[in-house]
């Protein structure tokens, strides 16, 4: 395993939305998130980029689920490229790092030849690099945020706090992974070690006829394949999917968007729960994008949360038996890569 680029610690994903009262409200209905701090960063606020602007918001709820949602007020605002093409989705994620660290980064970039999109350094209390990572990274963006005594990003003034009272519709349990479509396996697992660290992925074949039982798209049964690899380190799983044959949401989103975040896994529930919540996922206009089955493993979903959370697909595991990973033959090290 390779040393990687000293990012230090995951912190949460940044979502880039075009409306973010609405993906607030959606997050919090999802999630169950209480309370959002949202900041306004403009002209006073971002020395060097007057000409920009954006709004952040920062939730979290008591399972471990961090997200920030941005929504670019300019053409020059550093999260409107990504909007321009993706429309709205999972654009990075935010490490947190010491200013030791963010020395040996440094010097590991200009070594490397990666490039830097933006740094802030906003009045000496809070510095950021967003890393020139997605051609790299099968679209991954990262940002790394510097913790020192001034007290990072959490230190800045709150414009305004909103709050909401929402239970989450699903069992919430952790952020068990973030899966990202890519063009090739080999070389996306290859760059994925050398930059980040990561140990040996874990590759799985995924076939209808031979690993998987059945699969249907919107109702519709299909044929589908995808060659997927997990693995972990900062504190983060990734899933990276490489599309096969037939159909399926893999290969819709890279017909669509190329490679990227794809999906955000964070429940592993009962089907009985899950089939329960169904009429209040629909009443906030979310119906099952995909259904895999797995005879007597489990069978897993992809709700197309797309509108709700701001471009953000969500997967759900409903496992047939409690000893699922061992049906499966894998052991408990293969079930830390994938995220468990």
């Amino acid at each position: 395993m390779s040393e990687g680029l000293a990012l230090g610690e995951f912190h949460h994903v940044g979502v880039v939305v075009s409306d973010i009262n609405a993906a607030m409200r959606g997050n919090s209905r999802f999630f169950g998130i209480s309370k959002w701090e949202l900041r306004k960063f403009e002209a006073d606020r971002l020395p060097g980029f007057e000409d920009t602007g954006f709004l952040s918001a920062i939730g979290s709820n008591d399972s471990g689920i961090a997200l920030e949602l941005l929504q670019p007020l300019t053409p020059e605002s550093p999260h409107a490229a990504f909007r321009s093409w993706r429309g709205q989705g999972m654009s990075h994620v935010v490490t947190r790092c010491s200013s030791e660290q963010f020395s040996r980064l440094e010097k590991q970039l200009a070594d490397q030849d990666i490039g830097v999109v933006h740094f802030l350094n906003l009045h000496g209390k809070f510095r950021s690099v967003q890393i020139d990572s997605r051609p790299l990274l099968s679209g991954l963006g990262l940002e790394v945020q510097i913790v020192d005594e001034a007290g990072g990003f959490d230190a800045l003034p709150v414009d305004r706090v909103v709050e909401f009272d929402y239970s989450p519709i699903l069992p919430i349990d952790k952020l068990y992974h973030v899966g990202i479509v890519v063009n090739n396996r080999e070389r996306a697992t290859a760059s994925f070690r050398k930059l980040l660290g990561l140990p040996e992925f874990l590759p799985l074949e995924l076939a209808v006829g031979t690993s998987l039982s059945s699969v249907l798209l919107r109702g519709e049964s299909i044929d589908h394949a995808a060659r997927v690899a997990f693995s972990r380190a900062h504190g983060f799983c990734f899933e990276l999917m490489e599309p096969g044959a037939g159909k399926g949401a893999y290969q819709e989103f890279q017909s669509r968007y190329g490679e990227g975040m794809q999906h955000y896994f964070p429940t592993i529930c009962d089907q009985s729960v899950f089939d329960a919540a169904l009429p209040e996922l629909r009443e906030e206009g979310v119906e099952v994008l995909l259904e895999g089955v797995i005879d007597g493993v489990m069978n897993y979903y992809y709700l197309d949360t797309d509108t709700l959370l701001g471009g953000v697909t969500i997967e759900v595991i409903c496992p047939h038996n409690p000893d699922w990973m061992g049906v499966m033959g894998m052991t408990s090290e293969q079930g830390y890569l994938i995220g468990l």
